[in-house]
């Protein structure tokens, strides 16, 4: 026989598993990370998306797709140097 505080307890967590259910089924997620060689002015990009559980993974699936590319020198355009960016912007290669 449960505790009468385990009883109390026990009518929580089954009203509390429906809502976090339907949140986690819900919810979604779509990203994409555009790479480029500061020397050469190559790019790439990397996007990923899922939806449900799944949308946990898009965060590795990113950095498994974009860390080969950062092994080669390429660097996200968001971590760009200001020096990089404006190297790439005078060659043409980075919109201002």
């Amino acid at each position: 026989m449960l505790k009468p505080e385990l009883r109390l307890l026990r009518p929580r967590l089954s009203s509390m598993a429906l809502p976090l259910l339907l949140l986690a089924s819900a919810s979604c997620s779509s990203q994409t990370v555009k790479l480029v060689q500061p020397q050469s002015g190559a790019t790439a990009e990397c996007s990923a998306s899922g939806f449900g559980i799944g949308a946990a993974w898009v965060e590795e699936t990113l950095s498994g797709c974009s860390r080969p590319y950062e092994s080669r020198g390429y660097v996200r355009i968001d971590r760009l140097t200001p020096e990089q960016r404006a190297d790439l912007e005078r060659r043409g290669l980075l919109p201002k």
